[in-house]
């Protein structure tokens, strides 16, 4: 690897982790991708209408009249839609240090800065190389604190050129296709169901009310895809609209509003929830 280094992550907690993992280890800078690529449209994001078609689509899905607040704070994100934030890219004096795990957010931004640097010298900092020995972690950089991921800096392996051809071929045919929602397995990309998380978001609630975030939070820890909560919480509306859970809302704080099975005669309904529609 190169004295410089560009460390490249999916924006979490806007990748506090991996900053502090890196502290004082050289020179290097950071492209933090704000956009979560798991959801929404893909195509043409090299073009103002595409990058604003999944700026709408954000908008419509992850922001909620009851809480104005994070509605002003994603319009500061309208610019930066797309791979708008991995810019500029890796110079000739740069390698590419990639941070990823299983988290299909994580590797659809792989996929995508292998298409869009075809010459750059890649490395991969993967924290399934050490999740065995942490199993209190899920196999998602957010997950693990900064003195762990720093080991993984010693142990970053190159990306070989075939392989970072074959992951920019796969972005490339994600683009074309038409799913909202995109999960990570068997090392694929695949299309999901936008109501993939209902069933498990039905399990969740019960017939007493609870934090719609910890709802979700429970959710995103147990299921074998992973989501942000906002999605999350949208589908929790959709359902509401259907009768299928009550929600009570928390004006200025989503996450904080409050949700439950819906009541039928001071009784939770019977729902099979392996049997539901959009």
């Amino acid at each position: 690897m190169k004295d410089k280094v560009v460390h490249v992550c999916f924006g979490a907690n806007d990748a506090d982790n991996v900053k502090q993992a890196v502290e004082g280890l050289g020179t290097y800078r950071f492209l933090v991708l704000a956009d979560n690529l798991s959801c929404g449209p893909l195509a043409n994001l090299d073009t103002p209408a595409g990058r604003q078609a999944r700026f709408s689509f954000h908008l419509k899905t992850r922001c909620t009249d009851d809480d104005p607040r994070w509605l002003e704070h994603f319009m500061g994100y309208q610019d930066r839609m797309g791979l708008v934030d991995l810019s500029p890219g890796p110079g000739p004096d740069e390698s590419v240090l990639v941070w990823i795990g299983a988290m299909a957010e994580e590797q659809l931004l792989l996929r995508a800065v292998c298409e869009l640097w075809p010459d750059a010298d890649f490395f991969l900092a993967d924290v399934r190389r050490i999740a065995h020995r942490y199993p209190v972690y899920k196999n998602f950089v957010p997950c693990f604190p900064p003195q762990v991921l720093r080991e993984l800096v010693a142990m970053a392996e190159p990306l070989a050129k075939n392989r970072s051809e074959d992951l920019a071929r796969q972005w490339h045919a994600i683009t074309e296709q038409n799913y909202l929602l995109r999960g990570y397995e068997d090392d694929t990309i695949v299309g999901l169901p936008e109501d993939v998380f209902d069933a498990d978001l039905l399990r969740a609630c019960t017939a007493e009310f609870q934090i719609q975030g910890l709802v979700a939070g429970k959710v995103q820890f147990e299921g074998k895809h992973v989501q942000g909560d906002l999605y999350l919480f949208e589908r929790l509306q959709r359902m509401a609209d259907r009768g299928l859970v009550e929600i009570q809302v928390c004006p200025g704080d989503t996450r904080r509003s409050l949700v439950r099975l819906h009541p039928r005669s001071g009784h939770a309904p019977h729902i099979d929830a392996n049997n539901i529609s959009r």
